[in-house]
């Protein structure tokens, strides 16, 4: 009761103990301090007054009234005594190096006033009660590991036992130690004993609970300054214990485990975030750098070792040791961002310091291997590195770029990734390119050319266009970063496109010829046997050759169809590679370029149109000749050949071909005829010098050129600069496309039109009028032309049919030829037409269909002009003019054919086609036809001079690849020329005056005139298409070459 009085005297006079206002940072601490230790004091001294009533006698009077009114409690070293508290225990947190400042013996015995003296409380309590509670926490520890407690039995992670801890805070309450200092002394002492290994780690967040439970309860502003500090130096050691074990835990990076690190975290955030770390003055951040300096020197020490094992595999791929480490790199980063996906202690993000350091030095190292792996690369046709491992390293290398961006913000990596693998992406279209023809023979080898869905086109050309399409596919993939460089690849592969396609179209076209002409010892063409065939023969005059009709093959329907496709596909193709983006794309980004004399490449198209005034090598005046014609270049090279061209002397081509061409190049135009066996003579030859100066104004020139020895032969030829750009090859594959399709339908047209003109000739025309002609039963030839058009169009036929009376007998012809007897002339024509429309139908497109009759009706109307007119020339003609008679029954035949192949709507040919430029300049022969001669004459005249008048129009240039580049630009063009109004009366008007005697000079002079005017036109085009293009007028004159040897034939 004494000591109490004496602390309560202490407290009021301002002695050392039990505390005074110096040991409080604050006035409010210490008021806080001093109510409760008062209030404390007071409880203890009513309770001894409560056990000895004696002693009531001398307590004073507070002591007496709290006596009356308070239910006190004991409390302990573990328990916050207040007002209807509870004894309660929390776990917390520790460290392992030591940064303790011995603080735990407290108060000195010299503290003590001089003199004073108490009779239960020790001289220096603090450092008692630290003594005993060390004593206390041996001699529980050494029980727990005595053999009598069993590895399974559970034991308290608080160590004390229950008479210790009675014992304890019995003592702590008798000597006045506070609950800040009991908590801060436990868990020092526990710190010590995890420092020993006396302790278990869980022992050290149990500590660490009881001073957080402490620290809620009372804030530690309001601690005595000699315990803050102490717990400060407590905090600051555990800090420094527990971070030196974490970081030694970064020894297993990259395949650290949270679990590794878990216990240390948790007493490291919550010993920080306590807030007294910096009161101690305790680095953290420094420390903490510390442990970021080691995940990366065990970063770097991982990627060594490893590289250098996977170095260590045998192999000769050099690629195969980066890409494994690719692997690696990858796999460890994602690993730890799904381990650690915030960062430690708020500043250490584990995946971004390892990425900082492992991708650059991967980096450094593909860096060091550039020149070996381009090597190993490309040592021969099978390289120890493949390039489709080198496209991976791309690629991986791209995601651990993408990687590092993501994780390391703030740092820079100086590798120009698309600088490094550019070289084998060039490599790689190199490749592609040699691999085409490949394509080529493998998709046609394994096509049978049988019709395959709705549009008719069989095996080839899909596979053909899907091995085009895994190309685009893969640069695609790449992503490529550079914009420029990702266009020029795009650029290099529309020209390997633009060589896969022409190569296909030679070889499918090459097919085809051999289809359409047979070899007599390899094919016989079969014929069908029918009604039409010998009403056929019967047509042939006396000593004219008959001619053989032909049958189309469906694989022949299947080959064009082809044709159609691909165009279809490479609009696909050209949309899926933004061809006109990536040329935006080069022209935008292309670094300039040095100042050219001239352009480097130019483009040719040499067009072989028609050959006249051929003379065979056989004396027989009948004899014919079956043409072809080949341009050979100086050395005797084949540069391009046309299709064979049967049974004439004025043979007519039309076919086109591209020639790239550096500077002035001669060419030898040979007209050969060919052979069935051995070797093919030569009909005429001629020389064409590719001159860039001479076609520079872009514009076409018709050139008739003599043969030798004897014929003419009429070249149309035009250029324009060949560019390294996408929208130009993808020009020169449609234009590929368009000329094979063309050639094919020619070929069509060519093998139809033999016997077209058989039936529509002169010879029949005169048959018709001769007198004596069989009877025709004219009822059949009705019913025959019915059945016609109903087959044609596809319709069936569901009506009744009710034949005539027996007795009745047919009509004969009257006086008057009538519409079905012209009509029956030329009835084994429409049987013909009916035969093959069958296959046409039934194979081709409807595209390709409406593309051949449309041909088909072009060729009749060509044949029934020539029947009217010759050809257009300043040479007299030996042709007559027809009866008006003749002339009836030719345009009865234009009708009927015009009616066959529309059928009301349901036809293969629309009437705007039928209504074509050239049927009205069909119809308008009939208008001049009669004509007086010098009416005729005047007419042409005055035709003249208002085409003098109006001579303002301007040549235009000559079509360009550009304008062909996709269907769309196809389609306008195909609209513009549709819309170009032709003027064709003045020429109808001089062809029929070649029939007309005397009037080759008046011929002449007007075709002198329109070449004077065409001439002029041309000039004009010339001046404005410089003055657009402002072309530099100071270019050099090239010369033309002088005429190279003649080539063995």
């Amino acid at each position: 009761m004494n000591d109490l009085k004496t602390c309560l005297k202490n407290i009021n006079a301002g002695a050392p103990f039990p505390g005074r206002r110096e040991d409080f940072d604050s006035e409010a601490a210490w008021n806080h301090w001093k109510t409760l230790e008062t209030t404390h004091l007071q409880q203890l001294m009513v309770i001894m007054v409560q056990f000895n009533p004696d002693l009531a006698k001398s307590t004073p009077s507070e002591v007496a009234l709290s006596y009356q009114t308070s239910n006190p409690r004991q409390g302990s070293s573990y328990t916050v005594d207040s007002p209807g508290g509870t004894t309660t225990r929390h776990a917390s947190i520790s460290s392992r190096r030591s940064l303790h400042v011995d603080q735990a013996d407290g108060d000195g015995e010299e503290d003590l006033p001089v003199g004073h003296h108490f009779t239960f409380i020790p001289p220096n309590p603090r450092k008692y009660y630290r003594r005993l509670l060390e004593y206390c926490l041996v001699a529980d520890l050494e029980v727990m590991m005595s053999p009598e407690v069993d590895d399974n039995d559970e034991v308290s992670l608080g160590i004390l036992s229950a008479p210790h801890l009675e014992l304890i805070n019995e003592c702590a309450l008798r000597w006045r130690i506070a609950h800040s200092y009991r908590v801060t002394c436990f868990l020092d002492l526990v710190k010590e004993f995890y420092e020993r290994n006396d302790v278990p780690l869980e022992c050290v967040p149990e500590a660490l609970s009881n001073v957080m439970k402490i620290m809620h309860e009372t804030e530690v502003e309001n601690w005595p300054v000699q315990d803050s500090e102490y717990l400060c130096g407590v905090y600051g050691s555990l800090f420094n214990i527990f971070l030196s074990s974490f970081y030694h835990a970064m020894d297993a990076l990259p395949d650290l485990k949270p679990s590794e690190i878990e216990p240390y975290l948790a007493i490291l955030e919550q010993v920080r975030e306590s807030g007294l770390l910096e009161r101690y003055h305790v680095d953290i951040s420094a420390r903490l750098l510390d442990v970021q300096t080691r995940i990366r020197e065990v970063s770097g020490h991982f990627y060594d070792l490893k590289m250098q094992e996977l170095q260590k595999s045998p192999g000769v791929n050099r690629a195969l040791p980066l890409l494994l480490m690719t692997d690696e790199l990858e796999k460890s980063a994602k690993l730890l961002d799904k381990r650690f996906p915030e960062p430690l202690l708020g500043e250490l993000d584990i995946v971004s310091l390892v990425v900082e350091i492992t991708i650059p030095h991967f980096i450094a190292d593909l860096q060091n291997s550039q020149r070996r792996l381009f090597e190993s690369s490309m040592n021969g046709p099978t390289p120890d590195v493949p390039i489709q491992d080198v496209f991976a390293l791309y690629r991986r290398s791209r995601t651990l770029l993408g990687m590092y961006a993501a994780f390391v913000p703030q740092g820079e990596i100086t590798f120009n990734i698309t600088g490094f693998f550019e070289p084998y992406v060039r490599q790689w279209l190199i490749n592609t390119d040699n691999k085409t023809e490949q394509w080529v023979q493998a998709a046609i080898a394994a096509d049978k050319f049988e019709s395959e869905g709705s549009e008719g086109h069989s095996s080839s050309i899909v596979d053909l266009f899907d091995s085009l399409r895994s190309p685009i596919n893969f640069l695609q993939d790449l992503e490529w970063e550079d914009e420029y460089q990702n266009a020029r690849f795009f650029t290099g592969l529309s020209k390997t496109l633009s060589k896969t396609v022409e190569q296909y179209c030679r070889s499918i076209e090459s097919m085809f010829m051999a289809e359409m002409f047979p070899r007599p010892t390899d094919y016989i063409q079969p014929q069908k046997s029918s009604a039409w065939l010998e009403r056929a023969k019967q047509l042939a005059a006396t000593g004219e050759r008959r001619v053989e009709p032909f049958n189309f093959q469906p694989q022949s329907c299947v080959k064009l169809n082809n044709i159609e496709a691909a165009r279809k596909l490479l609009d696909n193709m050209y949309t899926q590679m933004e061809a006109d983006k990536m040329a935006e794309a080069v022209a935008k980004h292309a670094p300039p370029l040095p100042e050219k004399v001239e352009r480097d490449k130019f483009l040719f198209t040499v067009k072989i149109v028609i050959a006249e005034g051929l003379v065979p090598l056989d004396s027989s005046p009948s004899a014919k000749l079956d043409t072809f014609v080949t341009l050979s270049d100086p050395d005797g090279n084949r540069l391009a050949k046309t299709r064979t061209i049967y049974e004439t002397l004025n043979p007519r081509w039309e076919e086109s071909f591209d020639i790239s061409v550096e500077k002035e190049l001669w060419l030898m135009v040979s007209v050969r005829d060919r052979a069935l066996v051995g070797k093919h003579d030569t009909v005429g030859r001629a020389y064409l010098c590719l001159d860039t100066r001479r076609f520079g104004d872009f514009l076409a020139h018709e050139l008739w050129m003599n043969l030798e020895p004897h014929g003419r032969v009429l070249i149309r030829v035009s250029m324009e600069g060949e560019k390294d750009d996408i929208r130009f090859f993808f020009g020169r594959a449609f234009r590929s496309l368009k000329r094979a399709e063309g050639d094919m339908l020619r070929i069509f047209i060519d093998k139809m039109s033999p016997f077209v003109r058989q039936c529509l000739s002169r010879t029949v025309v005169k048959s018709i009028l001769k007198p004596g002609n069989l009877t025709l039963d004219y009822n059949k030839a009705l019913d025959n032309m019915t059945a016609l058009y109903r087959s044609t169009i596809g319709t069936a036929n569901h009506e009744v049919q009710i034949p005539l009376p027996q007795n009745e007998k047919p009509r004969v012809r009257p006086e008057e030829m009538t519409d079905v007897e012209i009509e029956q002339a030329i009835l084994p024509l429409f049987d013909y037409l009916e035969a093959n429309l069958r296959t046409l139908n039934t194979y081709l497109s409807d595209s390709a269909k409406e593309m051949v009759m449309t041909r088909v009706w072009k060729e009749i109307l060509t044949v029934l002009e020539e029947l009217l007119i010759p050809p257009l020339s300043d040479i007299s003609s030996d042709m007559k003019s027809m009866s008006e008679k003749e002339v009836d029954i030719v345009f009865k035949w234009l009708e009927f054919l015009k009616n066959y192949f529309y059928a009301g709507g349901e036809g293969p040919v629309p009437l705007e086609i039928l209504h074509n430029q050239k049927y009205r300049d069909v119809v308008s022969v009939r208008l001049y036809y009669d004509w007086h001669t010098d009416v005729l004459m005047e007419e042409c005249v005055r035709m003249m001079q208002q085409a003098l008048k109006s001579s303002g129009t301007i040549k235009k240039r000559a079509k360009s690849v550009y304008s062909q580049r996709n269907l769309g630009t196809i389609r306008e063009r195909k609209k513009e020329k549709r819309q170009e109004k032709e003027v064709t009366s003045q020429e109808t008007i001089l062809r029929i005056l070649r029939m007309r005697t005397g009037t080759s000079e008046f011929i002449a002079q007007q075709l002198q005139i329109m070449n004077a005017m065409q001439a002029e036109q041309e000039k004009r085009a010339r001046e404005l298409e410089q003055r657009k293009l402002k072309r530099p007028m100071n270019r050099p004159a090239s010369k033309i070459p002088p005429l190279p040897p003649l080539p063995d034939s």
